[in-house]
């Protein structure tokens, strides 16, 4: 759930702490090749374990969520990553130009979503059904579809089951849509209203100039 920057700047740090223990060591007591090689390393994991534990907890307090919740949250972002790598492995699989289009849409606003909760976990408990089955069944089905599609004989019964799958899809897409603006809905109603709060303050500014007389 960590951020590139979070793993750049923890790398960055431990690297920078690590050099400079060896240096000192080496220059208070030339401690040799193989033993300065084990203290970096040993310094190099330590301080990156303890900066990823510190940035993890900064996380959690953030977010007002406890270590387990973090850890489930977490796991169910995982999971939701492998789910949207299987989605882009089908692009190639599936003949249908508009099936392709589906499933474009369908991985890019599965991203958008797993972003956001990555960013800001609290929003997980927006979008659950997201993450526990929405995008699971995407999957399964997409999957379904294109090994059926890919059959050499299609008789009325695959046919069927592939009219059939590509509504449900359909309905899937559109169910992803409502999940992603579930997710942007604590956003959507901050900025109605800080929209709110400018708006009154704009009309009492306006107030005040009249009456003052400097409106013009």
């Amino acid at each position: 759930m960590l951020s590139v920057g979070q793993f750049l700047s923890r790398h960055t740090a431990s690297l920078i702490l690590s050099l400079s223990t060896v240096s000192i060591a080496a220059i208070a007591a030339n401690p040799g090749i193989f033993l300065g090689g084990l203290l970096f390393a040993g310094t190099y994991a330590t301080s990156t374990t303890l900066l990823k534990n510190s940035q993890k907890k900064k996380v959690m307090q953030l977010a007002g969520i406890s270590k387990e919740e973090y850890k489930h949250i977490d796991s169910q972002i995982s999971t939701a990553n492998k789910h949207i790598q299987s989605l882009s492995q089908n692009y190639l699989r599936v003949r249908s130009v508009a099936a392709f289009k589906q499933l474009l849409e369908m991985t890019r606003i599965s991203k958008n979503i797993v972003k956001m909760v990555k960013t800001d976990p609290r929003k997980f408990y927006n979008v659950e059904q997201f993450f526990y089955a929405h995008l699971p069944s995407a999957v399964e089905l997409t999957d379904k579809y294109t090994m059926l599609s890919k059959q050499p004989v299609k008789d009325k019964e695959i046919q069927i089951t592939l009219s059939k799958t590509r509504e449900t899809l359909t309905d899937l897409n559109d169910t992803i849509q409502i999940d992603l603006k579930d997710a942007l809905s604590n956003d959507i109603d901050h900025l109605q209203m800080e929209i709110e709060f400018a708006n009154r303050s704009t009309s009492r500014r306006k107030e005040q100039l009249e009456w003052r007389g400097d409106d013009k």
